[in-house]
């Protein structure tokens, strides 16, 4: 019987094969070309995505830190440096009180006073651990005897001779905090360092296994839709041998099961054609044999005179 394309069935011989999917092959991957295509582009870009944005978050996290790390270092450094100067601020007025003995000079005094509990208060809000604590609260303790030692009416020598050595201890705080502030930013960029270092093994280790996750993904891409188009590029190179004996399967994606399915309605469609062909040349000679025949005895019995003499009309 002839089919139309659109209605293939498959011809009932002994070497025919029905075309079908196994049913785990059927959940495992996709039944349409394009379905597989972008099977395959998501298995190869989500693990570079995933990479990419790995990276940009440990990046972005590196960045912070280190922009964290500058500013409160800048700060602490900055802070420190007006602690001394406020410091010697004091220690120059407190001098100048001495000789003068003028009241008047306590106010500025007391402003740089002022200013250096504020620089001690920012210190405090950058700075970490018992050491830096403990320098603080010293500072803090001299600097309250020291007002207290400023605001008395008439300070003696030996009123002065306390608050300079009161000036001794903020100097000897003053450059324990810095002491400290340095370790603190130190211990920082050891532990950024570390971040940086952890990032990169974490990169690379993640880089190592992205390379052999992408080629399986590409093989297995490759060998899916590689094997039947190789059973397409087979079956139509034994149509154009005019090898019509051997049933065309594809297995694979739908859309190349169904041109599988055309291949083989064409295999049928000139196997049937080569039969007919065939069939028409066997009836032909046999239809012309016959006469041929009659008409080469009669033109042997002519040429053996079995007749007579042959006349001009014979």
């Amino acid at each position: 019987a002839r089919h139309s394309p659109g209605s293939v069935a498959w011809p009932r011989h002994p070497g025919a094969r029905p075309f079908h999917y196994n049913v785990r092959m059927r959940w495992a991957r996709p039944k349409s070309l394009s379905g597989l295509m972008l099977l395959g582009l998501a298995l190869i870009a989500v693990p570079l995505l995933v990479a990419v944005l790995n990276a940009a978050v440990q990046m972005r996290q590196i960045a912070s830190t280190s922009e964290k790390l500058v500013v409160e270092s800048v700060r602490a450094t900055r802070a420190t440096q007006e602690l001394f100067a406020e410091i010697a601020a004091i220690e120059r007025g407190t001098r100048v009180y001495q000789v003068l003995r003028d009241p008047k000079l306590t106010e500025s005094i007391t402003r740089s006073e002022a200013r250096l509990s504020t620089t001690r208060v920012e210190l405090a809000r950058h700075l970490r651990g018992p050491e830096a604590t403990q320098a603080l609260a010293d500072l803090a303790a001299a600097e309250s005897q020291l007002l207290s030692g400023i605001a008395r009416p008439l300070p003696t020598d030996v009123d002065f001779a306390s608050l300079l050595a009161l000036l001794d201890v903020m100097q000897d705080a003053a450059a324990r905090i810095a002491a400290t502030g340095n370790a603190q930013i130190d211990t920082e960029l050891t532990e950024l360092r570390e971040l940086t270092r952890r990032a990169q093994r974490r990169l690379l280790v993640q880089s190592s296994l992205l390379v052999p996750l992408s080629l399986i993904a590409i093989l297995a891409l490759t060998l899916s839709i590689g094997r039947p188009l190789r059973q397409i590029d087979r079956a139509i190179s034994e149509l154009g041998r005019g090898a019509f004996t051997h049933p065309i399967t594809v297995s694979g994606p739908r859309d190349l099961g169904r041109l599988g399915h055309q291949l083989e309605w064409l295999r049928v469609q000139l196997l049937d054609l080569a039969q007919e062909r065939n069939r028409f040349l066997r009836h032909m000679s046999h239809e012309l044999k016959t006469p041929l025949a009659n008409i080469r005895e009669g033109t042997e019995l002519l040429l053996e005179g079995a007749v007579g003499g042959l006349s001009a009309e014979q």
